[in-house]
């Protein structure tokens, strides 16, 4: 008997294995390699840019494998979007 516990890690498996699928189908070997660096540094990145990747792929919006160019491109501007601008005000 199956567990719902169970069931839900299984479907995480499959989803992840099926982008997984994807990120090999639409990025060159050199992209993916920077990838798989950039996620022992910063894996929340990495994740943000594996879904964009995924998202764009399902939605038919990418033709060709990406180069590790064009890759350092989104990854510059997720990160760019990321950064938030702390103001201090002081009690004075």
């Amino acid at each position: 008997m199956s567990t719902p516990d169970r069931d839900n890690e299984e479907e995480k498996k499959r989803e992840e294995a099926i982008k997984d699928a994807i990120l090999r189908r639409y990025l060159e070997p050199d992209a993916r390699e920077r990838l798989n660096n950039l996620k022992l540094v910063n894996p929340s990145l990495v994740n943000e840019i594996r879904d964009f990747i995924y998202n764009l792929a399902i939605s038919q919006r990418l033709s060709r494998p990406l180069s590790d160019k064009e890759l350092k491109d989104l990854l510059i501007r997720l990160q760019s979007r990321r950064k938030r601008e702390y103001r201090f005000r002081g009690l004075w």
